[in-house]
């Protein structure tokens, strides 16, 4: 053994540093701590209670979608009208829960799911069901976007101010043919009577 080793001892318990953080400055260090830069809650998705013409469209559709389908003896296309139905009216009936949203340093979370910045590629923000809502597309594939309904008490200049940092804004987002055909199906047919 030689002279350095006996006069300092290893020390029990004290975490090894690693070669990494001896390059890393005080500054560096700080920016990889986690901070939480906002905070709130909301509805897990828009929601707007339906009038009863929504309703009563909805089961017209329904009934004549369904003759169709009988005709043409088409009994497992029957049984999906009638689910689908049931999945809608459980959406325009049952308001939402409150859902926990958090905008850290690191990423994002909604509820119990949390995504980093860098699975993270652009947002926008859109007005659905009298709701605010931000949207954050994604690199992944499923879920390829994010929805974050904005309460009445958080600011839309201040969330767009906090994203801007890691996410870039667009302002008119990509719209894929699905999207286009829905907006204009809801444009030239809609459910229930909006009087403004």
């Amino acid at each position: 053994m030689d002279k350095n080793t006996k006069q300092n001892p290893p020390k029990k318990n004290q975490p090894k540093q690693t070669v990494e953080d001896e390059f890393l400055t005080p500054k560096m260090m700080e920016a990889m701590e986690v901070k939480t830069l906002l905070f709130w809650q909301a509805p897990s998705h828009p929601f707007r209670k339906k009038d009863r013409s929504y309703y009563t469209t909805t089961a017209i559709l329904v009934v004549l979608l369904s003759l169709i389908a009988f005709l043409f003896q088409q009994f497992l296309l029957i049984g999906a009208i009638l689910a689908l139905t049931f999945v809608a009216y459980v959406l325009a009936f049952v308001p939402p829960h409150n859902v926990r949203y958090r905008i850290s340093t690191q990423g994002i979370t909604i509820g119990e799911d949390f995504y980093f910045w860098h699975f993270l590629d652009s947002f926008w923000f859109k007005e659905k069901e009298d709701s605010k809502v931000l949207h954050i597309q994604t690199r992944l594939r499923f879920p390829a976007q994010l929805m974050l309904v904005l309460g009445s008490a958080v600011n839309e200049e201040k969330v767009k101010k906090i994203i801007s940092r890691f996410l870039p804004f667009v302002e008119v987002p990509y719209k894929t043919w699905m999207e286009k055909w829905s907006e204009s199906l809801q444009k030239h047919f809609p459910l229930e009577n909006i009087h403004r």
